[in-house]
């Protein structure tokens, strides 16, 4: 039998390739269009979005937003499907592009751009002058909580000043703003503010703890709501080497003795005020 030149061998050998292959390529998209068929299709819903960032206490228009194709089962509870139905609402929380439109993002229907927007209701907006370290240069932002400090150095505290929180937890609306007053020599100067909101209660104390005092503000975590009772520090007690020493009653680091009708506060740490408080040793 006559051998077969080798070029026909290597003919034959790509013909049989080429038909292997494509013969896998065809099985492979049989099978491709087949579990195609078989996946649940995905059904889809509009959601307006954010097309761009979105300040807070602005009004929204029509080219910050953009309407996008969203699996209709993950659906952002509390959305819109139309651009026309948020358009002209105003932002009560700052918002990124992409993110979705939401009802509590929104101020309620017919609120006007601005401060009010953002005010709860049942609370009140008020702004105070604050010292430029507690946190007006970047480290307060809206939305943040903080506690409000207040140093007095009039009246009884003259001589002494105090310092104690007056106020908890207050939310922050609004920071950066300024206001010009006049130094004690006459010149003006440029003082920063914070915008808080309060209750009406709130309101009142902080207006007076303004008035009569420096107000200085301490950055809270947004997770801890915890009232704390402090009983404020004065300056005499600052440096003091008690680790009480922002108490002002004596009691707490001592003891009270009842003889008869009469209480006597003793020191503990006092041995001539204590007659139980061990002598010391003459060597």
């Amino acid at each position: 039998m006559r051998r077969l030149p080798p070029w026909l061998w290597l003919l034959m050998a790509l013909v049989f390739g080429a038909v292997a292959t494509f013969m896998a390529l065809g099985w492979m998209k049989s099978q491709s269009q087949r579990q195609v068929q078989q996946a649940p299709k995905v059904l889809m819903a509009p959601v307006v979005v954010a097309a761009k960032d979105i300040d807070a206490a602005n009004a929204l228009k029509a080219e910050q937003l953009s309407l996008i194709q969203w699996p209709k089962d993950t659906c952002p509870k509390g959305g819109f499907t139309n651009v026309e139905e948020v358009a002209g609402r105003v932002a009560v929380l700052p918002m990124n592009a992409g993110e979705p439109i939401l009802e509590p993002k929104l101020a309620p229907q017919g609120t006007p751009a601005g401060m009010v927007a953002l005010v709860s209701p049942g609370k009140r907006a008020m702004t105070v002058k604050v010292d430029e370290a507690s946190g007006v240069a970047g480290f307060v932002i809206p939305n943040n909580r903080v506690d409000v400090v207040s140093t007095n150095s009039r009246g009884d505290f003259s001589t002494d000043p105090f310092a104690r929180i007056v106020l908890e937890n207050l939310r922050v609306l609004g920071t950066g703003q300024k206001i010009i007053e006049k130094n004690p020599d006459g010149k003006p100067r440029v003082v920063p503010t914070v915008t808080l909101e309060v209750n009406p209660k709130e309101g009142e104390r902080l207006a007076l703890a303004a008035q009569e005092g420096h107000l200085s503000l301490v950055l809270r975590s947004q997770k801890d709501e915890n009232p704390v009772e402090t009983k404020g520090i004065k300056i005499s007690k600052l440096f003091s080497s008690s680790p009480s020493g922002s108490t002002d009653n004596p009691e707490e680091s001592g003891i009270q003795i009842i003889r008869r009708q009469k209480v006597e506060s003793v020191n503990l740490l006092d041995s001539s005020a204590n007659p139980a408080a061990p002598k010391p040793k003459k060597m």
